[in-house]
């Protein structure tokens, strides 16, 4: 593994010091950089980070410099071009990135001499239906996420699985996670962390009123169908969901939100089969 390209958050690194010093060390070292996407996030197109279009063909590996949003949505940016992708942090602990700034060199040479491996992560596909037709669809490779916006208001709503009714729920929303999204808002909601190689799905209530309020975990065929229900006391309450924190839809009472497992996979470079329990154990230190 030596063609790499870099996509780098331009809030994370405005003078491309890192970026250049990642370069600067691959073509010292023998190996290559095939282009740097230095980039902000952006509403006004189709890829919140990275085009895949601008990617070569001979690219073996793409680095991530930023946190775990950016990890994420250049994740999905490029999830048709089948390629591993590995994230170097320069800044707060993160779950998604596996290189830290100090450990840099010496990873970047355990890559290229082959000593890593790849973990398929699965991703959730949803859809939100209003009257039996699909208004918006996305993947997701953390969560979707039925929530209320800028309103003190519960939200009322039914889960459904496999067709079959589960139960009604009172709450503030709930959401619907894949295990890589288990460390993000799921753990804040008080659901459980998973490891990320994984293949379930997390349905977790957001602060919910009743006893029942825990997170059910379900297989990787299951479909989860979460129906919005009209509450008397809603007041013209605005409800959104919400794929990975980004693409936020207004729902309506008996709107649909359907989730089930994605066909597509994002392919996460790993340098050591313990990563993730050093990386959360640091976290709940």
């Amino acid at each position: 593994m030596n063609n790499f390209f870099i996509v780098t958050n331009a809030v994370k690194d405005p003078d491309k010091v890192y970026s250049n010093q990642i370069i600067k060390f691959l073509e010292e070292n023998q190996m290559n950089c095939s282009g740097c996407i230095f980039s902000k996030e952006t509403s006004d197109s189709v890829y919140r980070y990275a085009d895949p279009g601008q990617i070569p063909d001979d690219t073996d590996l793409i680095m991530v410099i930023g946190g775990d949003g950016t990890f994420i949505h250049t994740a999905k940016d490029l999830i048709d071009l089948d390629l591993p992708i590995i994230g170097i942090n320069f800044g707060n602990l993160g779950y998604l990135t596996e290189i830290d700034a100090g450990n840099l060199e010496q990873d970047l040479l355990q890559i290229s001499a082959g000593h890593y491996h790849i973990e398929n992560r699965m991703l959730i596909y949803g859809e939100i239906i209003r009257d039996g037709e699909v208004i918006s669809s996305d993947i997701a490779l953390n969560d979707v996420v039925l929530n209320r916006s800028q309103t003190m208001g519960i939200i009322d709503y039914e889960v459904r699985v496999n067709k079959k009714f589960l139960n009604r729920y009172s709450a503030d929303g709930i959401i619907l996670s894949t295990p890589t999204g288990s460390t993000g808002y799921n753990l804040s909601a008080g659901g459980p962390v998973v490891y990320p190689s994984a293949e379930i799905i997390l349905a977790t209530p957001i602060c919910a009123h009743t006893l029942n309020s825990m997170t059910i975990v379900f297989s990787a065929d299951s479909e989860i169908e979460v129906i919005v229900k009209e509450r008397s006391s809603e007041r013209g309450q605005r409800k959104i969901v919400s794929f990975d924190g980004q693409s936020e839809i207004v729902v309506e009472n008996e709107d649909i939100i359907r989730v089930r497992k994605s066909e597509k996979h994002t392919k996460i470079l790993r340098l050591s089969d313990i990563s993730f329990v050093e990386q959360l154990g640091k976290k709940m230190r």
